[in-house]
């Protein structure tokens, strides 16, 4: 709307609302008319105060300027109005017009203006030829109605244009009207109709008559200037550049919106009071400001100044102004026309960054930080003060060079590698390069430092500018830091091994009690009813538990008295072939009932040693060497001198024939409760021997070694130093053949009916186990009881006859009791099967652990006879009447 009116070819006047009711603006042709007249300002503002008062009764009507006539017609706008001008034609432009109609067609001709005249009443019209041209309308049809001639209106004008013409009527009057016609051939026109309506004398419209000119030209004019405006606001906003000009007759300044937003002003029509705008100057500012515009108007010449401006909140806002003389066609200044940059983001943006220097050096100060930088060209040197502390060398003692400084403070251990670390991050093209390096300070002292540095450049020479750090106490606190870390990480391995430890050891000593208390217990409740056999059986059942569980018992004492520190080792010199000829005889009777042949050969060899160590490290490596053979194999036992050691030394061997250890199995040799797979072949033992055994030759100054390949047989050698005497060489002796002493078959418990209420299936490794549970189960008719020696094959057995009850054993070769009950878990056809962990690991947290799982119950080892019987007999109830037995 400010672009239009501004542009228009008619006199316009805009007068300020209530909030500035002292505010005007004229536009270019009512300047132009006004200058023609020789009107001067004053009596614009004097008309623009009588139209500020005549408006608030009447928005239309007639005035008079100076000695010139007028007409005017006001528009309402949200903050004031605008005021469109009209001279009268007085008597003399009457008779230079002189009425003729000629005259009248010439400037409608030139100006394409047109009249029309319409009844309101009969809805007929009148229209000259021109405005048939103007509607691009064939005059031979004549006027058409209202209804046609809207046909004609651009479609989106009108709408707006019939409630226009609709407030017209109701409020009678002049009006003006802008809109746009299409012409049959396309093309686009704006038109601008200028109308009256007349009423009778009972106030009813009657009449409409009115020209209307074709604005086409014009508002093309403007739309473009309207376009190249937008885009220059635009520009002028991104760039927050503010505007604004100066009228020295009127002593009024406009702004554009950038300038009013950063004087904190909301825009105004008629701009800002010269004297209340400079009133906002910073005082000590004020005189630098009049000296600026009074130079730009006496030299021509653009002229700066910064000048602060207070803002709403009080403060002071710093302004730069440049500004220049706007002239008339004479050469005399009616303005200044300038722009305005808002310089406090700059200026706050230097305080900050001075104030960020001042707490960078506060903080190097702080930290100690070292600052330091090198001219490439020059190879001059500066330090700060921190500098020169960390290399404890005083300003005049600087070095001259980077090579001054290398040669005479860097560690010399240290130069050659940061010199090469420095050529690589050049040849890299690397700006940033980092190192750590020692530096030895005048006095002596070391100190560890870290250097960082980049190359940068400014006014175009290079520089490296670095920082230096000293890390020594840094250094030292890390390495107690490392070593913490290794302190703990050792104590949680150590707690780790104590848990399992406990873990393994409470299961390895309950299994051979749940032997030995189970079948005691067998024997207690048969009494003389059972065979003598299967008693004898029994009992031998329970010799063997009780004698492995004694050997637990001492291989736990030992290993913990070894831990401890506490194992008493007696070193003295013993006759290598005493200690082997003993342990052959020991073990003879179980190479026999294993089918294994001994070997042994005597050597005369004296080793410092103590003698009965000695033997438990010869038997416990034999009795490895006959569990792990095959039938038929063979052993053989000797020692013999190692030559090429510092000092004297003997190699006590053990040698088999058997199945042999792979890699994998050799990396876990030495490792407590480590089975290496034998517990899922019934081979008796908890892992305990070998470790016991690296541990008691180590006590002895000895070492242990091993060479083996799968399916090749194994050697071990035990090295100890020889004592100061050598026995004669006897002739090699071997030991007895082997007899075979069969083994009784286990028997079974009672068979069960053919529709037992309860079947039961029993997950367990140990045979022995199995034995026992089986002659439980015997003792109730009415349960079928099923094993399985792992947990795999366990859960295909129950998979393919779903069983009433499993009890699983925790700890099985493959898989363990969790990882079984998820399986079975994960089968429908056993959801109605109920869980029982039967384990020999009876701490509390074993069994919480089993229970959070999800299995119904846990059934502690050794096994309480009473105790399962009672549980037993309460799972009756639970199990179907009838079912097909398999």
């Amino acid at each position: 709307m400010d672009q239009i009116w501004l542009m228009a070819p008619s006199p316009a006047m805009r007068l300020g609302g209530e909030a500035n009711a002292d505010g005007w603006q004229v536009n270019a042709a009512a300047r132009q008319w006004a200058e023609g007249c020789r009107l001067t300002g004053e009596l614009w503002a004097q008309v623009a105060r009588e139209l500020q008062a005549a408006l608030r009764a009447e928005p239309q009507g007639r005035g008079q300027l100076g000695s010139a006539p007028l007409q005017w017609q006001a528009v309402a706008l949200a903050d004031g109005w605008l005021v469109w001008l009209s001279p009268r034609v007085t008597p003399s432009a009457a008779a230079l017009w002189g009425g003729s109609s000629d005259q009248l067609a010439l400037v409608q001709e030139f100006l394409t203006i047109g009249v029309f005249e319409r009844d309101l009443r009969t809805n007929q019209a009148r229209w000259d030829a021109h405005v048939f041209k103007l509607f691009g309308i064939d005059a031979a049809g004549g006027a058409p109605p209202f209804d046609v001639a809207m046909q004609r209106i651009h479609p989106d004008d009108q709408a707006w244009f019939r409630t226009e013409h609709e407030r017209f009527l109701r409020e009678g009057g002049r009006h003006v009207l802008r809109y746009r016609v299409i012409w049959p051939d396309g093309s686009l026109h704006d038109l601008q109709s200028l109308l009256e309506v007349h009423r009778d004398a009972e106030g009813h419209p009657v009449k409409m008559i009115g020209v209307i000119v074709d604005d086409t030209d014009g508002a093309g004019r403007v739309r473009a200037h309207q376009a190249l405006s937008s885009y220059l606001a635009g520009a002028l906003r991104l760039a927050r550049v503010s505007v604004w000009r100066i009228d020295f007759a009127t002593q009024r300044i406009q702004f554009n919106d950038v300038g009013y937003e950063i004087l904190g002003l909301k825009p105004r029509p008629g701009g800002i009071d010269l004297g209340r705008l400079r009133s906002t100057t910073h005082p000590d500012d004020l005189d630098s400001l009049l000296q600026a515009a009074d130079r730009a108007v006496t030299t021509g010449e653009i002229v700066d100044v910064e000048v602060r401006y207070r803002n709403a909140s009080g403060g002071y806002r710093p302004l730069l102004t440049r500004r220049v003389a706007e002239r008339d066609a004479h050469g005399a200044a009616t303005g200044l026309i300038g722009i305005t940059i808002d310089q406090s983001t700059q200026r706050a943006e230097r305080e900050r960054t001075q104030a960020l220097l001042r707490r960078i050096e506060l903080v190097a100060d702080a930290a100690e930080l070292g600052i330091w930088s090198l001219d490439t060209e020059t190879g001059s040197i500066e330090w700060n003060a921190t500098m020169l502390s960390i290399y404890g060398i005083t300003p005049d003692a600087l070095p001259a060079t980077l090579e001054a400084w290398r040669d005479a403070l860097v560690h010399p251990d240290d130069r050659s590698a940061l010199t090469e670390a420095r050529v690589r991050s050049m040849r890299s093209g690397a700006k940033a390069f980092e190192t750590e390096f020692r530096i030895v300070r005048p006095d002596g002292t070391l100190r560890w430092v870290v250097s960082r540095s980049r190359l940068e450049e400014q006014g175009g020479r290079n520089f490296l500018i670095g920082i230096h750090l000293d890390t020594t106490e840094l250094i030292m606190q890390r390495q107690l830091a490392e070593q913490a870390l290794r302190d703990k990480e050792l104590a949680l391995r150590a707690s780790r091994a104590k848990s399992d430890f406990l873990s393994r050891a409470s299961h390895e000593l309950r299994t051979p009690l749940n032997a030995v208390l189970g079948f005691a217990q067998l024997i207690e409740h048969e009494g003389v009813r059972a065979s003598p056999a299967l008693q004898l059986e029994r009992v031998a059942h329970i010799r063997s538990a009780g004698e492995h569980l004694l050997a637990l018992v001492d291989d736990v004492l030992d290993l913990a008295a070894i831990e401890a520190g506490s194992l008493p080792i007696r070193l003295a010199p013993v006759a290598i072939d005493e200690v082997l000829n003993d342990v052959v005889q020991w073990l003879g009777s179980q190479a026999q009932r294993a089918g294994v042949t001994l070997h042994l050969r005597a050597s005369g060899g004296r080793v410092l040693a103590d003698a009965r160590r000695l033997r438990q490290i010869v038997a416990n490596l034999v009795t490895n060497a006959v569990k792990f053979n095959r039938a038929g194999g063979n052993v053989w036992v000797g020692a013999q001198a190692r030559e090429g050691e510092p000092a004297a030394a003997w190699d006590i061997t053990v040698r088999d024939d058997g199945r042999g250890l792979a890699a994998a199995q050799q990396a876990h040799l030495f490792e407590a409760f480590h089975r290496l797979g034998a517990e899922r072949e019934g081979i008796e033992g908890v892992g305990l021997g070998l470790a016991i055994v690296r541990q008691l030759t180590e006590l002895m100054d000895g070492r242990i070694e091993v060479v083996s390949a799968f399916g090749q047989g194994s050697e071990f050698r035990v090295t100890l130093k020889a004592s100061d005497a050598r026995l004669p060489v006897a002739a090699p002796t071997e030991a007895t053949p082997p007899t075979r002493v069969p083994m009784p078959a286990p028997t079974g418990g009672s068979v069960a009916s053919e529709a037992p209420p309860l079947t039961v299936l029993y997950i367990e490794d140990n045979p022995v186990n199995v034995i026992l549970v089986e002659g439980l189960v015997a003792l109730r008719p009415g349960v079928r009881l099923r094993s399985a020696v792992d947990g795999l094959s366990g859960v295909a057995m129950a998979i393919a006859e779903p069983p009433d009850v499993v009890l699983i054993d925790m700890q099985l070769p493959d898989i363990d009791g969790f990882e079984v009950r998820r399986r079975l878990r994960a089968e429908p056809s056993l959801d109605a099967s109920l869980m029982v962990a039967l384990s020999a690991n009876g701490l509390s947290e074993d069994i919480a652990r089993a229970l959070a799982a999800g299995f119904d119950d846990y059934w502690t080892k050794p096994i309480d006879f009473k105790l399962f019987l009672l549980r037993l007999d309460g799972l009756m109830p639970q199990a179907p009447q009838t079912r097909s037995s398999s």
